[in-house]
């Protein structure tokens, strides 16, 4: 049987959080950080002079204390029961709450809607590659996928995949990793609670395993992934982290490989070369840039293509290496009219598919 597999990374499919917009730069990262500090002070048990000094001077930037959320802030505050602000007659604002138990509630990125070109050519890029199993990088969630496959794949390309699957996993700005496959999902195993030395979780999203039911009684584990992203600086803890994810993916499919084939699949959000990723080459695997069809003139999976935007992965267990028969890159979907034609439904940048590209591998297994 002939057997097509592809990763790409969609960048979100019906909406987006404001803060990863095009042209925010640091204000959209300042965004990101402050979620993640801001969901940190709010989960302790007991609130100090400092946590509510820095929730205090953080609302002056975003007005989540206010009962309208400001136009134009990235932070939102979603509160269910109690009260975690007051708010004065005269507009001074406190922290009432002592604690976690006090109230219940979480901060969020706002986010924006997609324009209905840019799913569009979501959908039009994996139509034409049309593999049979499917990897998706940043997507909402599994309704939003589900949605996707069927009202944009199905009714607008008749190409839906009979089978859908996202685990929501460990971001908070909702970017998960998923599949959509044309044949049978057997199993499915959740990484999302595996720690590393420092004691935090591994994974920024998850590496689920997904076993898969081939014709012929075949199976192949697929494992997509999303690494530590250099967005905000590419920091040691950053380096580490994403360090972390490639041995601990590695060391999932080493120990499945004795009884499948193997699959590690996505946005490593780093090169080839980098040091980071020695374990990820080892026991033989090896990603589909290995083999002689591989493009060469642009490898990168990103941007223009350049091989420093190398960071979209199909990595291969050695028994699957040597079932490949073809790979390829599929950057129609993104717009860089200067470095190459883009479909003709992709006519500026707000309407690309994404700004990385859908990499395929063809398997005669």
């Amino acid at each position: 049987m002939s057997l097509r597999i592809a990763t790409f990374n969609i960048e979100n499919l019906f909406t987006r959080p404001l803060a990863m917009q095009p042209g925010l730069g640091q204000t959209g990262q300042d965004a990101i950080n402050h979620l993640a500090e801001l969901n940190g002070i709010i989960g302790k048990p007991t609130y100090d002079v400092a946590d509510k000094t820095r929730l205090i001077e953080l609302d002056q930037i975003y007005g989540f204390s206010a009962l309208n959320t400001p136009p134009g802030a990235l932070v939102e505050l979603n509160k269910i029961r109690g009260q975690l602000f007051s708010r004065s007659h005269t507009g001074v604002v406190t922290v009432v709450a002592t604690g976690r138990s006090d109230w219940t509630g979480w901060f969020f990125l706002r986010s924006s809607d997609l324009t209905w070109e840019a799913t569009y050519n979501t959908g039009r890029v994996i139509a034409e590659v049309n593999a049979h199993i499917q990897i998706c990088v940043e997507v909402e969630d599994r309704l939003t996928l589900l949605r996707f496959n069927e009202q944009v794949l199905g009714a607008r390309f008749n190409k839906a995949f009979p089978h859908v699957m996202v685990i929501d996993g460990n971001d908070e700005r909702g970017i998960d990793v998923g599949v959509m496959s044309r044949y049978p999902i057997h199993s499915i195993k959740s990484h999302v609670d595996d720690r590393n030395a420092n004691g935090e979780r591994t994974f920024s999203r998850d590496c689920p395993e997904y076993l898969i039911d081939l014709p012929g009684d075949k199976k192949i584990l697929v494992l997509p992934n999303h690494f530590k992203s250099k967005r905000g600086g590419n920091t040691p803890a950053m380096q580490a982290r994403r360090k972390a994810q490639a041995d601990r993916a590695h060391a999932i499919a080493r120990e499945a490989v004795l009884t499948q084939l193997v699959l590690i699949a996505g946005d490593l959000n780093d090169t080839p070369d980098t040091p980071l990723f020695a374990s990820l080459w080892q026991n033989g695997f090896v990603d589909v840039n290995n083999h002689p069809s591989y493009p060469t003139d642009r490898p990168g999976t990103f941007d223009t293509g350049t091989a420093a935007n190398k960071i979209d992965y199909l990595i291969m267990s050695p028994e699957l290496r040597q079932k490949l028969t073809g790979t390829g890159i599929e950057r129609r979907g993104s717009y860089h009219p200067h470095s190459w034609q883009p479909f003709d439904t992709v006519t500026r940048k707000a309407d690309e598919a994404s700004d990385h590209h859908l990499v395929w591998g063809d398997y005669a297994l």
